[in-house]
C-alpha cells in the first residue's frame, strides 16, 4: 500500500536543484573559513612582528637581549612558515615528513632553551635546576612524540595496510586480540 502525501505537506522535500544549491553554500562557507584562517595568520604575524620591533628597539643597547629577541623572533616565524607539517598525512612522502618533523622539533627546542636560559638568569640556583629539568623534559617528550611515536604509528599503518591487502590472512590486529574472555570490558 502506497502512502500518498499532498504537495502542500511535502513543501520541505528537496527539488533536484536544491542539492546543488546546498553544495554551493557549503563551498562558500568553506571559502570564508579559509579566508578567515589566512586573516588570522596574517594578524598573528603582524602582532609578532610589531612586538619584535618594539622589543628589539628597547634591547638595542644590550647585545645579549638583542640576540635573544632576534633568535626568538626567527624561530617563531620559521614555525609559522612550517604550517606544511600540519597537513602531513600517512600518504605523504616519508622523507618530507621526517624533515618537517625534525625542523619543528629543532625550532621548538631552540625556543624552549632560549626562554629557559633567559628565565634562569633571574632565578636562584635551586629554581634554575627546576627550570632546566622541565625544559629538558619538554624537549625529550617532544622528541618522543614527533620522532619515536610517529615512526611507530607509520610502522603500524604499514602493517595494517599489509593485513588489509592480504585477504587470506587470518591474523587479528594485536589491539583487538583478547587474552581471556574475563578481560572483556562491560
Amino acid at each position: 500500500m502506497a502512502l500518498v502525501v499532498p504537495a502542500a505537506a511535502n513543501a520541505h522535500a528537496q527539488s533536484p536543484s536544491e542539492p546543488a544549491a546546498d553544495h554551493q553554500e557549503q563551498a562558500s562557507h568553506l571559502g570564508a573559513l579559509v579566508v578567515l584562517g589566512h586573516l588570522t595568520r596574517a594578524l598573528a604575524f603582524a602582532a609578532v612582528t610589531y612586538s619584535f620591533a618594539v622589543t628589539a628597539w628597547q634591547a638595542r643597547h644590550d647585545q645579549g637581549d638583542a640576540a635573544f629577541v632576534v633568535v626568538a623572533y626567527a624561530a617563531l616565524i620559521a614555525l609559522l612558515l612550517l604550517r606544511r607539517a600540519e597537513q602531513l598525512t600517512p600518504a605523504s612522502p616519508a622523507g618530507e615528513r621526517r624533515r618537517l618533523q625534525a625542523a619543528v622539533w629543532a625550532l621548538s627546542t631552540v625556543l624552549s632553551c632560549a626562554f629557559a636560559y633567559r628565565v634562569s638568569l633571574l632565578m636562584p640556583a635551586a629554581l634554575v635546576v627546576l627550570v632546566w629539568c622541565m625544559t629538558s623534559f619538554v624537549v625529550l617528550f617532544g622528541f618522543y612524540l614527533l620522532v619515536v611515536l610517529c615512526k611507530y604509528q607509520q610502522h603500524q599503518s604499514n602493517v595494517d595496510e599489509d593485513d588489509e591487502c592480504d585477504a587470506d590472512s587470518d591474523r587479528k590486529p594485536l589491539i583487538t586480540t583478547k587474552i581471556r574472555p574475563s578481560e572483556e570490558m562491560v
